[in-house]
Parts: C-alpha cells; structure tokens; sequence
C-alpha cells in the first residue's frame, strides 16, 4: 500500500489521478481527512495524521509499504519530515520517495535547501530504501501568485536572462510513481527538469505564441519585487526564501536540463508550448481559433 502525503498540493493531485488510472491502491494524508475529502478522492481513501504529531503519523503509516513524502515549505520543514521518517522507521514502511529541490545540502546556499538538506540526510540514515526527486521550476507557478502571469499577462519577477528548466507536475509525478511502485531507483537523487532552459521573456513568448494572447516579462529589482509579494500577502519568510532562489538562478547556481524523467519514466518530459496550450484557462487566455 502507498500512502501519499501533500495529496492536495500540485503534485500530490497529479500523483493520486495516476494512482487511481492505474488502479494502483493507495491511501493520502490529511491533518482533518472530513476537509480533505473531494469527488476525486472519496473519504475511504483519507488518513488522518499530522507531521506535527508523530503519535498521529505512526497511527497512519500502519499497513503501508511505499511513502510519498513531501512537506510544504516552511521554516520547520525539516522537523516535521524528520518526524514522517522515523514515524515510517517504526511502522516498518519499507521505501520513501521524497520531493526535494535542486542542489539540496545542510550547507546550501537558500534555507530551503539547508532544510531539505537536513531531511535528506536523516531520510539516509533511517536505513529504510530512499529515492529523492529534485525538481527545477514548475510550469504551473507560471500562472500562480507568486512567480506567474497576473491578470494583465504581465510577470515582473527579478530574475533578467536567468534560465529555468521549467517542468510540468504530471512529469514529476510520473516519475514518482516510477519510483514508488518498481525496484531500481533505491539510493537515487533524481534532478527533474523539462526538455530546455528557458529566460522568462522566452517563456513568455512561447505561452503568447502558444494561446495567442501577449505576455510579457519584466525583470524588477529584487526590493521591488520583495514590496510586490508582501502587499500580495505572501509570509515574509517565504518571501525572502523565493528572492533567496532568484539569486541562485539569476547567477547559473541551479542545474541545467537533466534526462532523469524519460530515463525514469519512459516517456519524454513535456514542452512549454504543449503545456500552455493545454492550460489555457489557468493562462486565462482563449487561445486561437482556427
């Protein structure tokens, strides 16, 4: 039995359609399973537990064989996954896959990186049989609050000819349930990329090409940006850890495209342009007609 965790999250929503199209049984955490409940995933299907609590954890992971492990960021991301590993440990959960980030280490450069970094490394010690996804940017936050297209089309970000190796949520969840469910990938680090690095203005000119509507990017000063995400509401913490990565990319500190999703996956990591124009109401574009 899998059990996935973050199920309601961006992967975790890709993952479980894959599971159920498979037929693949599965069980998917929730701090209160009554909320968590939705017509693609039914009540039966929802555990209740809480990575605060590994009382509730060790009570969930009962019967299962594979994790799904991914933790929302926060600035205790690292305790509450270190709690879901030895709470795997003791109900004798035989293999975690885990969702990272790019270059993850104790001694990393962002926060975020530190703290997967310190999970990943207790993840190792645990003597339980790992695999970790390191995924680069996602297509998706291309038309999400805080690195997308607004309203206007328009994406100020501080990140000039940065390059990102943006890639879709169904490759990463693809490679997940690779990775869950088939032998080979024990001890593995996975960098998951899509099929090019791209600039912003590239990207933008692909989604306009792609739902024909104009987007365009503006490289901002990272204060400037800093003003525009905290009067959007966005915590302060999380905030400065998003400049934190626009630097890294800004200075060629993350990798670039990796072959892990076909090699893993055996099917080919999709493009921007596909993924625009298969997302045109989340662009908030008509597309063209003809």
């Amino acid at each position: 039995m899998i059990l996935v965790t973050g199920a309601r999250g961006t992967v975790g929503r890709e993952l479980t359609a894959l599971l159920q199209a498979r037929g693949q049984p599965f069980r998917a955490l929730a701090r209160n399973p009554e909320k968590a409940k939705s017509a693609t995933l039914p009540g039966g299907v929802w555990r209740q537990g809480d990575f605060v609590a590994p009382d509730t954890l060790r009570a969930a992971f009962d019967g299962i064989e594979c994790l799904f492990l991914l933790c929302g960021a926060q600035p205790d991301m690292d305790i509450l996954e270190i709690n879901a590993v030895e709470a795997a440990k003791q109900a004798g959960v035989g293999r975690i896959v885990k969702i990272s980030v790019p270059n993850a280490s104790e001694t990393g450069i962002a926060a975020l990186q530190r703290l997967h970094g310190r999970s990943e490394a207790a993840l190792g010690a645990s003597g339980i049989a790992w695999t970790v996804l390191r995924p680069n940017g996602f297509m998706q936050n291309l038309y999400g609050p805080t690195q997308g297209f607004d309203a206007r089309r328009i994406c100020r970000l501080p990140l000039g000819e940065a390059k990102y190796c943006f890639i879709d949520a169904q490759d990463i969840a693809a490679t997940a349930l690779v990775a869950l469910t088939e032998d080979g990938h024990a001890g593995k680090v996975y960098d998951l990329t899509g099929p090019e690095a791209l600039s912003y203005a590239e990207a933008a000119r692909i989604v306009s090409k792609a739902t024909g509507e104009t987007f365009t990017f503006v490289d901002i000063p990272p204060r400037e940006c800093r003003a525009d995400l905290l009067a959007a509401g966005i915590d302060a913490w999380f905030v400065d850890e998003i400049l934190e990565w626009f630097a890294l990319f800004r200075h060629g500190r993350v990798g670039g495209v990796s072959d892990a999703v076909e090699t893993v996956s055996g099917r080919a990591p999709r493009a921007l342009s596909d993924f625009a124009q298969g997302n045109l109401a989340n662009f908030g574009a008509p597309g063209r007609h003809g």
